[in-house]
């Protein structure tokens, strides 16, 4: 309640219904009955019971109009737009939200994979799930209810005739989680819900996998069964590189530096685009190439198939004659896991090859900052993080070092000599054989002879 004095003579239109001289006139509703008392100039209680909305946002706004009515804001057209807006905040879906969310997407932040994998979650699970819900309905609950089945029931593709049957991957559901408060946010931007449900709901985390790391001798097992030379200067390209898989699929003949024994990373060919930006702005780098793959280079530039835009290694001919990148699927299963198999070697992602370089440039010294730009990571704490993995392989002497340092170590302690040692050692001998032992006690009952027997 509030107690206010007022006079109200004008007529004009209100996010409840309408001010007709004394009296606030309702839109009929079986859901909601508000009764307000005529107004003259005398204290006013304003007393509303509402079933359906908010009480107190309502009763904030009736407050607000009524307010702007005594200070003379009395234009109906802004009043009527205002009350318009109301209504459809109220009764507006999750999918009236997503269209406003769709429409505002482009790039280049977030970039077009990010975009097309945002409209596909939408298309597949938020719309189907959540689609026709009012806003107002949606809440945590509501929403750990939605991570429930989508943990548990199969997913749309695993779902089909030929399917797996199997429900979403934790990191997957994990990602639609994040987009829903991504939505919701957009929402609250747009003022049309006053917080974000999502927040609260714990995302599902996926067990950490352990990066299989190719020894010396499995990398040379490797190299012997990739038998077609294109393949193997495409894998071993990769490893000493750590070229994305986008990136390798990409790159072409221009990028190259034969001369200089350096690449240029300026684009990336993806599933949906044959040349697309790079994944970042750190992506767009120089990085070397070994001396010895030069040679190789050459000789399959000159055996390589022509192609509109030059490609280092393209894939079939399509439908119209044309060749473009080589097939993501085909470049991991036809040319890697082939690979691995004839090797006796399990299988990988072709991923794992660039953490492969990583773990390389780890052990041959080169420093973490440097090898950030060889590997265009956006932040160091990725490269870091490939660093320890690889310092896990090698032997660890820290404890040695820290010793040596201390001087508690033959090496650490300089006035320790080989000399010393053997001169301490006979001391002890002598002493527990019965000799005077000065350096242990000076009591000749505990050095007799008869007490060491």
């Amino acid at each position: 309640g509030r107690t206010e004095t007022l006079g109200v003579s004008t007529c004009c239109a209100h996010p409840l219904g309408a001010i007709e001289g004394h009296n606030l006139v309702l839109p009929p509703s079986d859901s909601a009955q508000t009764v307000f008392e005529p107004l003259e100039r005398r204290p006013l209680f304003l007393g509303v019971v509402v079933a359906v909305v908010d009480l107190c946002d309502v009763i904030d706004r009736v407050i607000e109009q009524l307010l702007d009515v005594k200070s003379g804001d009395t234009g109906c057209r802004h009043q009527a737009s205002r009350t318009e807006r109301f209504w459809k905040r109220r009764n507006a879906t999750f999918s009236d939200l997503w269209n406003k969310f769709e429409a505002q997407l482009a790039g280049p932040v977030p970039g077009p994979a990010t975009i097309a994998d945002y409209k596909s979650m939408g298309r597949l699970y938020l719309l189907p799930l959540m689609g026709d819900r009012l806003l107002s309905e949606i809440d945590g609950e509501f929403l750990v209810g939605v991570k429930t089945r989508l943990l548990t029931e199969p997913g749309v593709k695993a779902a089909a005739a030929k399917g797996s049957g199997k429900p979403l991957a934790p990191r997957t559901v994990a990602k639609i989680l994040t987009l829903i408060g991504t939505v919701f946010r957009f929402g609250k931007v747009l003022k049309d819900v006053a917080d974000n449900p999502a927040a609260d709901v714990k995302k599902p985390r996926a067990a950490k996998k352990t990066v299989y790391i190719l020894e010396r001798e499995e990398i040379a097992r490797l190299r012997a069964a990739l038998d077609v030379p294109s393949e193997r200067l495409l894998v071993e390209l990769t490893i000493t590189t750590g070229l994305r898989s986008s990136e390798i699929r990409g790159l072409v003949w221009d990028s190259i530096d034969l001369e200089g024994k350096r690449l240029f990373v300026e684009h990336q060919a993806t599933r949906r685009r044959a040349d697309d930006t790079t994944k970042t702005e750190s992506s767009v780098r120089t990085v070397p190439v070994p001396g010895y793959l030069i040679p190789e280079l050459k000789r399959w530039k000159l055996a390589c198939p022509p192609t509109a835009r030059g490609l280092v290694f393209p894939g079939e001919l399509d439908a119209t004659g044309e060749r473009g990148p080589i097939d993501s699927d085909k470049l991991l299963r036809n040319i890697l896991r082939r690979a691995l198999r004839r090797a006796g070697l399990p299988p990988l992602r072709f991923h794992d090859m660039r953490h492969l370089a990583g773990t390389l440039m780890s052990e041959a010294g080169v420093p973490p900052r440097r090898a950030q730009e060889i590997l265009g990571h956006a932040d160091v704490r990725t490269t870091l993080a490939i660093y320890t993995h690889a310092m896990k392989r090698r032997h660890d002497d820290s404890a040695d070092k820290m010793a040596e340092l201390a001087g508690l170590t033959a090496a650490g302690n300089k006035r320790e000599t080989s000399s010393s040692v053997k001169n301490e050692e006979s001391e002890l001998s002598a002493c527990f054989n019965g000799s005077p032992g000065w350096n242990r006690t000076n009591d000749q009952r505990i050095n007799s002879p008869t007490l060491y027997r």
